[in-house]
């Protein structure tokens, strides 16, 4: 009975040192908006909405990029 009790107890106490696996990040996170092409020619105007389109495509990238960091960021 002692040994089933010390048995048990040391089972217990090695669940606690068992290492996480890796954590799991959602598909939704592994890809970022394309950037926009840009077509030659064009106005000002063109220029502009082109230059708003690439940073909401890196403001994409940088957001899931965080979240990535912050899933995979050690606990302490």
């Amino acid at each position: 009975m002692i040994r089933i009790l010390a048995a048990a107890a040391l089972a217990a106490c090695l669940a606690g040192c068992v290492t996480p696996g890796q954590p799991s990040i959602p598909a939704s996170l592994l890809t970022c908006s394309d950037a926009p092409t840009w077509r030659k020619g064009g106005t000002q105007r063109d220029v502009a909405g082109y230059a708003v389109d690439l940073r909401d495509a890196h403001a994409d990238c940088r957001d899931r990029l965080g979240a990535v960091r912050s899933i995979m960021a050690p606990t302490e």
